[in-house]
C-alpha cells in the first residue's frame, strides 16, 4: 500500500468537485486527490510530498493526499465507518481542521457537521456514534502540544525553525539563502517566539 510520495507536481486536475494533481515521482505519475485548500497554495514544478491513503477497487485505485499525517489519520478513521465513503471524509477535511472536527465529534455537535455539504443528520449522528471512542489519538496529541507550549517554548521555537528549514527546501532556495532567513528568525527570537504560540493556541 501506498503511505507516502514525494515528487513534482505535473499537473493540476479538476473533475466536478474533485481537484487533485499528477505527481511525478521518479519518472512514474502518481494521480492524487487532494483538499481544494491545499491544491490552491501550490505550484506546479515544485517538489511537494504527501500522505497518501489508497483505495483499490476492481476497476481502479484511488489515491487522497494529505500535507498534514494528522489528516490522513483521520481521513482513515472516518471512513472506516460502513457507509461513510472516501468524499465525504474529504469534505470533512476540507471544512474543518483536525482538532476542530475531533471537537465538533466529540461534543457531538451536529448542527455544526451539517454545514458540510452533503453531510446529513443522520450522517452527522453516525460520525457522533460511532467515532467517539476512536478520536483519543488526536486529543492526545493536542494536549501534548500544549503542554510544550506552557512548559518548554524553546523546544516549540526550536521544532517551527526546523519546520521552516523543511518548508523553504521543498520550495528550492538554496542553503545560503535559508541560512539568512533563519538568521534573521533567530535575532528577532524574542518576537516571533510571541507570535508563533500566538499562532498554536487555538
Amino acid at each position: 500500500m501506498i503511505s507516502w510520495l514525494k515528487g513534482k507536481i505535473i499537473q493540476k486536475w479538476h473533475v466536478s468537485s474533485r481537484k487533485g494533481v499528477v505527481l511525478n515521482v521518479s519518472g512514474v505519475g502518481y494521480e492524487i486527490q487532494l483538499l481544494s485548500k491545499q491544491i490552491d497554495v501550490i505550484d506546479n514544478c515544485i517538489s511537494q510530498q504527501f500522505w497518501i491513503h489508497e483505495i483499490k477497487r476492481e476497476d481502479c485505485t484511488n489515491l487522497y493526499g494529505f500535507k498534514y499525517i494528522n489528516q490522513r489519520d483521520l481521513f482513515r478513521i472516518i471512513i472506516s465507518i460502513n457507509g461513510i465513503g472516501p468524499q465525504i471524509g474529504m469534505v470533512l477535511l476540507e471544512d474543518f481542521e483536525v482538532n476542530k472536527l475531533v471537537d465538533a465529534i466529540q461534543s457531538k455537535n451536529i448542527d455544526i457537521l451539517t454545514n458540510s455539504q452533503g453531510i446529513g443528520k443522520r450522517i452527522a449522528e453516525r460520525l457522533v456514534v460511532e467515532l467517539k471512542e476512536k478520536l483519543e489519538q488526536f486529543k492526545d496529541k493536542k494536549k501534548t502540544t500544549i503542554n510544550i507550549q506552557n512548559t518548554n517554548s524553546s523546544i516549540h521555537y526550536d521544532r517551527y525553525l526546523e519546520e521552516i528549514k523543511s518548508i523553504l527546501n521543498s520550495l528550492g532556495y538554496m542553503d545560503n539563502e535559508i541560512k539568512d532567513s533563519i538568521k534573521i528568525i533567530i535575532t528577532n527570537k524574542k518576537e516571533n517566539s510571541v507570535l508563533i504560540n500566538s499562532l498554536t493556541e487555538e
